[in-house]
Formats: C-alpha cells, structure tokens, sequence
C-alpha cells in the first residue's frame, strides 16, 4: 500500500479543524439568538412604567354643534301690504312691545268701513223682518178669532198660520245677517291692529329680512314674509349631536365645558338643560348611517360676544369618581384564558368535541403587567370608569404597584409571563423604583 505524503496529511488536519470551529461558532450563535429572543435581549425587552394611583377620574362625551338662544321669535307678517315704517335694525336691542313695524292700513280702513257698512244693512233688514212677523201675528189672531165664529174657512187660518212661521225664519236670518257682519268687522278691525307689529318678547333683533317700503304677504293667505328674528340672547344654549352610544349616559344636571371655536383658549361652562326623545338620521341606508341625540347644554356664564350659530365643541362630564386606584389606559391589555393540561387524552378528547358542538368559549382576560424584580408578572384586573389619559382599576392592583405602561406595542403583543425587562431610566427615575420594582429611596 502506498504511503501519503506528510504534506497531504496536514491539510486535512487543518480542514476538518476549520470545519470543527466554524461548527461550533454557529452553534454558539443559535443558542444565544435563542437565549436574546427568549429573553428580550441582552438586558431585557424595554419597557416604560408608571405607578397605580389613586386619580379623580371624569369619564366625558365629546360633541360639536352651535351656540343657540334658548328662545328665539320669528316675526311674520298676518296681513299683506308695504312697509311704511321699520323702526328697528339688525343687532339692535328690542324691549316686549315695542312697535317693530308698520304696513299701510288704507286697504284694511276701507274693509272696516265696508264691515260696518253691512252691519247696519243686516240691522235694517232685522227691522224689516221683525215687522213683517208683527202684522202676521196679528192676522193670525184675528183670522183665529172669525174661525171659532164659524166665519172663515180651515184653510184660511192655515195660511196666516203659515206666513207667521215664515216671517219668524226671515226674522232669525236677519239677525244671523247681523252677527255675521258684525263678526266680519271685528276681524277686520283684527287685521287693522296687525298691520302694526310689536316685539313679543325683549332681546335682539338677530336676523332682519326686509326693508322699508318692501311688500310682504299675510301669513293668512300662505306662509307668510319672515320680516325678522329676535332672540333672548340672556339664556343661550349649544346644540349637540350626541351618538346614541354616548347619549344613554348623559342625565340633565351633567356639567360640561364648552369651547366656542370663534373665542379660541377660552372655556365655558355649562349644564345639560334637555335630551332629545326623538333621533336625527343622516345617510340612511348607506353604511355610513348615523343615529344622533340632540343634547342642549346651558351657559352659565354666557359671553356678550356670542352669536346664534357659532360653531362649539362640549365636553360632557357623564360620571365621576374620586380616589380610586388608577393606571394608564394603555396599560391594560387582554390575553386569551390558556387551557390547562388535561390528565388524559380522554379528557382532551371529549373538550374538543364540546368545542366542536358550540361549547361555551372562555372570553379573553383583561390584565396588566406588573414589574417584580426585573422581570413582569400578569395580574387580570377588573376596570371601571376612564378619561382620556388613565382607567379605574376596581380589582387586582393596588395603590403603589409598579405596572408597564408603554410602549403600547410591547403590552398588547410581546409581553408575556415571566419575561425580562429593562425599564426606560426616564421612568424609572420619575416612578421612584429600580428596574427591579424596588425602592430607590
């Protein structure tokens, strides 16, 4: 057999101890990727934290609509005709009774005169008809008077019988005449009155439509001329849309806090006045459907610079509470309840067939993450009220406890039981505790 060269020998050596060492580096860099990836990294997956406090939490409803005088008056015209007099202008302060305007009666006087006119027509023919149903009481009675002396025949006495019936109805339709025209004048004499307008309340002239020596139409005949709008601008109101989701939580009484887009950084303080019974639709029969409540919520210190119809944003305060344990609303996630291990495959068998068959699932659990000595813990927590920034936490923490509170990620995907941390040093700092959740007091 021949003899290998020395040579030979040692690069094979050398080879199968490159591929030894080149081997074992990958493994070496397998397990700790395992090790980093099970424990979130060298020093741990980071994390920020927060204390549990004890909080005044107000949960809120967010609404938008428009500032609105509580009362307000739209003055329309009852009798058509020119404007003679206009004795206000927009933005002008009115006081109940004030004259507003005038139309040009002319038309009106001639009517009334027309009116009274007929009145004493339909008294002269009362008159007439009166002393017609005279002289036939009177022929009656003498015609009866011949009869019983068998000196006038049965069909006589008929007759005169019949023409006092007759002058009696002529005399009741006279005097209807009367009352009709007499009822015709007086509503006449209404339209005299009316084409002089008052204000029906004090306040201020809001919206004013027309001008002197325009026409209007009676509101009698049609519509009617909007001539103007007053309103009592000492109580206003915003109007709200509220969502019928929000709106079962609001109760008159509720305070809020309004801001009037045209007075930004100021706020305003009001109350919740009256809930609407009836909902107002928008896109019906689309999937942007919307069903809304509308909400009036009183000022209480309203602004001389308010107008009806500026744009305002409420904030409802629905519920309170005070010196409850609270955390971050990010703080609290859920997971999915783990099935413990069944005893037999029996067991496990008869589970997934309960499943199979619409058995009852378990629902997720609501929990946080509690920091303990540099690693978390799970807690399953029972939540109440909450704001925009912090949760009630009713069961399962208490004041003190050190719980994950970002990033938002982290807690709703990659925490999970048991698994190391580091804790931003921001927080750490600003909670008082080490990475740990110790003291470092």
């Amino acid at each position: 057999m021949a003899t290998q060269p020395k040579t030979t020998r040692k690069r094979k050596k050398r080879r199968s101890g490159i591929i030894l060492t080149v081997a074992l580096v990958a493994t070496v860099a397998i397990v700790a990727a395992a090790v980093l990836t099970n424990s979130g990294g060298e020093e741990g997956t980071l994390v920020e934290t927060e204390t549990a406090e004890k909080r005044t939490i107000v949960e809120t409803v967010t609404a938008t609509g428009v500032v609105d005088p509580e009362t307000q008056v739209v003055i329309s015209s009852e009798v058509s005709g020119e404007i003679v007099y206009l004795g206000v202008e927009e933005g002008a302060r009115v006081s109940k009774g004030q004259v507003l305007v005038r139309i040009n009666p002319e038309s009106m006087y001639a009517q009334r005169e027309q009116a009274s006119a007929q009145i004493l027509s339909a008294k002269s023919q009362v008159s007439s008809a009166n002393a017609t149903l005279l002289k036939a009481e009177s022929e009656f009675k003498r015609l009866s008077t011949l009869y019983e002396k068998k000196l006038v025949t049965d069909q006589e006495v008929e007759a005169a019988e019949t023409q006092v019936k007759i002058s009696r109805s002529q005399l009741e339709a006279a005097e209807f005449q009367v009352a009709q025209a007499q009822a015709n004048y007086k509503q006449v004499q209404e339209s005299v009155k009316k084409t002089t307008i008052t204000a029906p309340i004090s306040g201020v002239v809001t919206r004013l439509n027309v001008k002197q020596g325009e026409k209007v139409v009676g509101a009698i005949q049609m519509t009617g001329t909007e001539i103007m709008t007053i309103a009592d601008l000492s109580v206003i109101e915003s109007v709200v849309d509220v969502v019928e989701t929000d709106v079962v939580g609001i109760d008159v009484g509720d305070e809020a806090e309004i801001e009037v887009d045209a007075l930004p950084n100021e706020t305003f303080r009001a109350v919740v006045s009256r809930i609407a019974n009836s909902p107002k639709q928008s896109g019906i029969g689309s999937q942007d459907q919307l069903t809304n409540f509308e909400v009036r919520l009183r000022f209480l210190d309203p602004d001389v610079r308010f107008r009806p119809g500026m744009t305002a944003t409420a904030l409802i305060n629905t519920q309170s509470k005070a010196n409850v344990v609270t955390v971050p609303i990010q703080s609290v996630t859920t997971r999915d309840q783990k099935e413990k291990e069944k005893s037999s495959d029996d067991e496990s068998e008869v589970q997934d067939l309960r499943l199979e068959h619409g058995g009852a699932k378990k629902r997720p659990q609501t929990i946080v993450f509690l920091v303990d000595s540099g690693k978390v813990t799970q807690r399953q927590v029972t939540t109440g009220l909450r704001d925009d920034r912090y949760i009630e936490i009713t069961s399962g923490l208490a004041e003190g406890d050190i719980v994950v509170s970002g990033s938002y990620k982290v807690i709703s995907k990659e925490l999970e039981e048991g698994m190391v941390i580091r804790v931003d040093k921001k927080e750490d700092k600003e909670s008082g505790k080490d990475s740990s959740g110790k003291s470092n007091e």
